[in-house]
C-alpha cells in the first residue's frame, strides 16, 4: 500500500524508511483492516521541533494515510485518525499537524472534513548557485 501512496519512492529507499519508521519509539504505524482484508494504514509521529501553527510541544502529527480505493468511504480513515490521536494523546500531545502539497485539493478537502483547520500556506524555492 504505501507503494501506491508514494510511487515516485525508490523500492529501497521506501523499504529503509518504513524499517525506520518502525524502529523508533516516537513513531507508529496502524493499519486498518475491513473484514479480513488490510484496507489502509495510518503513520503517526510525535514531534518536538517546530510545527506549524502548533502552539504546544510535544505535537502529534499525521505523517501518512492510505486507503485502498476499494474500501474508501467506510469511515476506515475517521477510525485510523481516531486511534492515531488517542495514540498521541497518551504520550502528552494536546495537537495533532499534518501538511499535504498546495496542489491537493483532494487531501485539503480531506483535511478539513477529518477537522483539521488550514493553518497557512507555502511555497518553497531553491536557487542553483
Amino acid at each position: 500500500m504505501s507503494r501506491k501512496l508514494y510511487p515516485n519512492y525508490a523500492d529501497d529507499e521506501l523499504r529503509r524508511d518504513l524499517k525506520r519508521f518502525t524502529e523508533l519509539q516516537n513513531q507508529r504505524i496502524f493499519m486498518a483492516l475491513d473484514g479480513e482484508l488490510y484496507a489502509g494504514f495510518i503513520m503517526v509521529s510525535i514531534r518536538t521541533d517546530y510545527v506549524e501553527g502548533a502552539s504546544s510541544s510535544p505535537t502529534g502529527y499525521l505523517e501518512a494515510i492510505y486507503i485502498e480505493p476499494d474500501h474508501r468511504r467506510k469511515g476506515l480513515s475517521r477510525k485510523l485518525i481516531a486511534i492515531g490521536e488517542q495514540w498521541v494523546k497518551t504520550r502528552g500531545c494536546s495537537e495533532m499537524g499534518s501538511d499535504t502539497w498546495l496542489w491537493n485539493e483532494d487531501s485539503i478537502q480531506f483535511h478539513k472534513s477529518m477537522g483539521f483547520a488550514e493553518e497557512d500556506r507555502l511555497v518553497h524555492f531553491i536557487k542553483k548557485l
